[in-house]
């Protein structure tokens, strides 16, 4: 169960990470008053695939709370 959690930690830094460069280039496109509507619906997505390990990795947690 350790490597399910340390795997689901990893994860959840790598999507927020993606989830900041992804904001960090759409403002740099709302910036240059260029089309967002890409970056914006990567977003979602990542935003959705965070809320998912999340909720994985709290209920993992729970059931294992000495982890």
């Amino acid at each position: 169960m350790d490597a399910n959690i340390t795997r689901l930690k990893h994860n959840v830094a790598r999507i927020r990470r993606d989830i900041r460069m992804t904001a960090h280039e759409m403002q740099t496109l709302i910036d240059a008053d260029l089309d967002c509507s890409g970056a914006a619906r990567v977003l979602m997505h990542l935003q959705n695939d965070l809320k998912l390990y999340l909720e994985k990795q709290d209920a993992l947690e729970t059931r294992h709370p000495s982890i």
